[in-house]
């Protein structure tokens, strides 16, 4: 059994949680193969159920005897939306804020490894702040004097009864009756919501001779509005690169997104094609292009590139006094 917790762009966070079946060796290669799996495909930036099937083609293309289940939930921490995927998984158990539990009913796939073309779909859950999810293995709430049904309203009523203020209590709480003939693995997750929900502008970059200049012209009049001076000319720079950079070298939409938390500003620019930009190795004085990258990175804290859609967006972080 095992669980993960990925951070993700755009202040997302995805949780895991899966069994693998059986208990030697060769299960625990297993097992660390498909955490390793879904946590590559998930900060590639699919949504759920595109991280479960690509998991589950590949464990079928392992050609093993062995299965695994797992669920997987994406959290919007700003807006408090999960999105959330189960494959022959038990499901997510969810505790209100105001103390009343309820086991989540969604329609769910088949245990990864069993059918290469399987579909898995999505189901929603809106957290309010003070929320707590718990995901956990049939190890918890299934023995062989236990039904699984039966200790899911088990786990539901725990839960109910427990402090979410204090979630090491409530682990050891819900653990304290565990099968120990079985592996058990428990994620508990309380969402408080965001102390500071980040500013977002955006705008549709016209494939025109001036766009890189109305980019700037956008960007100039979003930062007077944010308040931001000092390091306007490094993000000037910035939006200038990675909108050029997007129309030299794609073809169709290309979005400008702007967004400020705390001290440090993103910005990213998506289009339509999925080639990553590649830092060049070495430059000579003659060369007419090539610096773009090399710009970025000096003037940002950090930058990368994720797929989207058959796209792209790359984006850079700038720190803000």
């Amino acid at each position: 059994d095992w669980y993960d917790v990925i951070p993700l762009s755009d202040n997302h966070v995805a949780f895991v949680i899966g069994d693998v079946q059986g208990h030697n060796a060769g299960a625990a290669t297993l097992m660390g193969q498909m955490r390793t799996a879904l946590r590559a495909y998930a900060v590639e930036g699919h949504p759920p159920d595109v991280v479960v099937a690509h998991a589950n083609r590949l464990l079928v293309d392992m050609e093993t005897d062995l299965f695994a289940t797992c669920c997987y939930v994406d959290v919007d921490m700003e807006e408090g939306l999960a999105w959330y995927v189960r494959a022959g998984h038990i499901p997510p158990v969810l505790r209100h804020p105001d103390g009343t539990v309820e086991i989540t009913e969604s329609e769910g796939g088949p245990p990864l490894g069993v059918l290469r073309q399987a579909d898995f779909p999505m189901a929603s859950l809106r957290l309010a702040p003070g929320a707590l999810l718990a995901l956990t293995t049939d190890g918890l709430v299934e023995s062989a004097d236990l039904d699984v049904e039966d200790g899911l309203d088990q786990l539901a009523a725990d839960l109910s009864a427990a402090d979410p203020a204090h979630l090491g209590v409530v682990a050891d709480t819900l653990l304290g009756g565990a099968n120990r003939d079985d592996d058990v693995a428990l994620l508990l997750v309380r969402y408080d919501g965001m102390a500071v929900r980040p500013r977002r502008e955006n705008w549709t970059v016209w494939r025109v001779p001036q766009a890189v200049g109305q980019a700037r012209r956008y960007t100039r009049r979003v930062l007077r509005a944010w308040g931001i001076r000092d390091e306007a000319d490094a993000v000037l720079l910035v939006v200038s690169e990675l909108v050029t950079n997007a129309l030299v070298h794609t073809d169709g939409r290309v979005r400008l997104d702007l967004t400020l938390l705390h001290d440090r500003l993103r910005v990213a620019v998506a289009d339509n094609s999925p080639r990553t930009p590649i830092k060049p190795a070495s430059i000579g004085w003659q060369a007419t292009g090539g610096r773009g990258v090399l710009l970025v990175e000096a003037m940002a804290s950090a930058w990368g590139t994720v797929p989207v859609s058959g796209g792209k967006y790359v984006w850079a972080e700038i720190p803000i006094g």
